[in-house]
């Protein structure tokens, strides 16, 4: 496995967010995480990239311990997270937003963040267009497209991706989609958190259902999508979660 969660358990004061999970990402593999709010699906990625501290387990990435490595040490070594909520830098041009995202880089690596932005903009055409225009202007899907395309520009080894389909139109989000599965093609290897457990299951290869903090339910995305408590409480609404 590249990515190991081994009974990792992590406390917001006296609540438990997360109960001892477990899980894994392959390398070159798409793997969803699903459930309601408050499941910890965000908590997960956020434990992964360094921004909460477990209280018990261990996080081993490419056979390494980084359970309490810093974020920058695990952006170096190759995590990448586009947060829920987009969180780009309003103020800043497109362009400046995404060479924040090389910034871990060293200054040898040049010819490769050029090449990576060319990268980025063929797949995000409409940040060609919009380079020069600040971030806070642009759409909602739009930000979504410069959030994921900043998080590439690090070059990452894994693709952590939060809610990415979160408060965008349905175009948009089968766009936002496309993109996904286009990255998994390329051999992309992504932990995705995921509302739209429909879109989730179109593009994962396995997936992990959370509730209160435990993984109740693992397997391959094809199966799990006929797994009749996931069908009952995740895709009995066109596949949009119930997130009450």
């Amino acid at each position: 496995m590249l990515l190991e969660l081994a009974h990792v358990e992590v406390r917001y004061g006296a609540i438990r967010a997360l109960q001892g999970i477990s899980l894994g990402v392959d390398e070159g593999e798409l793997v969803a995480l699903i459930g309601s709010n408050g499941a910890g699906k965000s908590t997960t990625l956020r434990t992964i990239s360094g921004l909460l501290r477990p209280t018990h387990g261990t996080i081993t990435f490419d056979g390494a311990d980084i359970t309490n490595a810093s974020s920058e040490r695990i952006v170096a070594r190759g995590i990448s997270h586009c947060p829920e909520g987009r969180r780009i830098f309003g103020g800043l041009t497109v362009a400046e937003n995404l060479r924040l995202g090389a910034v871990s880089r060293p200054r040898s690596a040049a010819a490769g963040i050029a090449e990576d932005l060319a990268t980025v903009l063929e797949l995000f055409p409409v940040l060609k267009e919009r380079l020069d225009q600040a971030g806070g202007t642009l759409s909602g899907g739009e930000q979504q497209m410069l959030a994921i395309g900043r998080a590439l520009m690090s070059r990452p080894r894994l693709l952590l991706l939060d809610e990415p389909s979160l408060g965008l139109a349905p175009l948009m989000v089968e766009r936002i989609f496309a993109t996904i599965a286009e990255l998994k093609r390329a051999g992309r290897t992504i932990l995705l958190v995921e509302q739209n457990v429909h879109q989730a299951f179109e593009v994962a290869d396995r997936a992990y259902v959370l509730e209160t903090g435990r993984v109740t339910l693992e397997g391959p995305a094809d199966a799990l999508r006929q797994d009749p408590k996931v069908e009952q409480s995740y895709l009995g609404a066109g596949g949009i979660a119930v997130v009450s």
